[in-house]
């Protein structure tokens, strides 16, 4: 073997390693089981400060948005469990009560779910529809 077909060995290594290496801690990186909201209901006081992702539904509680700050303040649930929201940022589109939504943040020293993004869910209206038998 020639001094170039060894280089250009070496060099196809480390491109197929580097993409690899990336594939892999790309995957890892965006892997974050979330909870639900009796899930987080039950260690609320264990995960203070931890990073968490949460899902339930925006209930009928006051929905709070201040537009010059973008600052949004609800509550999520499900069943009898519920916690206090407070986003800053865009509010999303489909926010409404009863909305679907995701929430990362961490749990404040009150209790309050202090969320650094969120999102909601495709509404029903756009699943297919099931036939009646």
């Amino acid at each position: 073997m020639s001094k170039q077909h060894v280089k250009l060995s070496i060099g196809a290594a480390i491109v197929v390693a580097s993409m690899v290496y990336l594939m892999f801690s790309g995957a890892t990186g965006s892997t974050m089981y979330y909870m639900t909201v009796p899930e987080l209901h039950q260690q609320v006081a264990a995960m203070q400060g931890e990073a968490i992702r949460v899902s339930g539904k925006v209930t009928a509680d006051p929905i709070h948005w201040d537009v010059r700050n973008l600052q949004l303040t609800f509550t999520m649930g499900e069943g009898e469990a519920s916690v206090p929201v407070s986003y800053k940022g865009v509010k999303p589109d489909m926010f409404q009560i009863g909305a679907d939504v995701i929430v990362e943040g961490q749990i404040g020293q009150d209790g309050t779910l202090i969320a650094s993004h969120l999102m909601t869910s495709c509404p029903s209206k756009y699943e297919e529809e099931k036939p009646t038998s």
